[in-house]
């Protein structure tokens, strides 16, 4: 998934990154109980995406990515990181890598699809699904991928980015066998692309999509990825 923010952030190791202590930030695996403060932060984030050809609103991204986040089966190859302040979610980040075993409960309800058709429309909810479909990378052994990350725009230039970031790093690193990080950033995101390769990620690869640029008005991606500690 393409990634929203675009903090400015100084050049300091990632692995040595400190927290502010007038207001600090502290980063943790994600609770139900922010399930929709998150969706909303990534309604906001990515909501321009699906704007291109139909009139989805922010709202009904959010209603969608909380439903998303809800009922999706739990699984053993990814996590969802959210960025508190003062127990405000500033931030949020989920990486992704092989191997996920989907670790389905009988108290994890199945994702109601009616709910979402009845709310937005069936047309809305395939379009966003295709969209949401298209943005997804299926990671490689050793890959930790980040599928998405977003900071609240009222809080850029807090560093927010820089530790989501590094919490990506660390937990890739405390974490066998993932070697590397990797993430898709849009062409025409060049801020973005900037700060990646501030932070030692380093382009591999291109891909242009005709379906990506019709359903959300990008048409060539970066893959980017970071080695080891570096």
């Amino acid at each position: 998934m393409s990634h929203f923010f675009n903090t400015h952030l100084s050049e300091t190791n990632l692995m040595n990154t400190r927290l502010n202590q007038t207001n600090p930030v502290r980063i943790q695996p994600i609770t139900s109980e922010l399930y929709s403060a998150a969706a909303q932060l990534m309604a906001y984030g990515f909501g321009h995406k699906f704007q291109k050809l139909f009139s989805v609103s922010t709202t009904d991204m959010a209603f969608v990515f909380e439903h998303l986040l809800l009922y999706s089966p739990h699984q053993t190859g990814s996590l969802r990181f959210a960025a508190l302040e003062n127990d405000l979610l500033v931030g949020t980040m989920a990486l992704k890598w092989k191997g996920s075993e989907i670790i389905r409960k009988s108290n994890n309800p199945h994702l109601n699809w009616w709910s979402m058709r009845s709310h937005i429309g069936c047309w809305k909810l395939l379009h966003i699904m295709a969209g949401i479909h298209l943005l997804k990378h299926e990671p490689e052994a050793g890959e930790c991928y980040i599928e998405d990350i977003v900071v609240h725009p009222h809080h850029q230039g807090k560093g927010v980015g820089r530790l989501l970031l590094a919490a990506a790093q660390r937990y890739m690193l405390q974490t066998a066998p993932l070697s590397y990080l990797s993430l898709h950033v849009a062409r025409q995101n060049q801020k973005a692309m900037q700060m990646y390769e501030r932070y030692h990620f380093r382009k591999q690869s291109s891909t242009n999509s005709l379906l990506s640029a019709m359903l959300l008005g990008e048409h060539q991606w970066h893959y980017m990825t970071r080695k080891g500690d570096n």
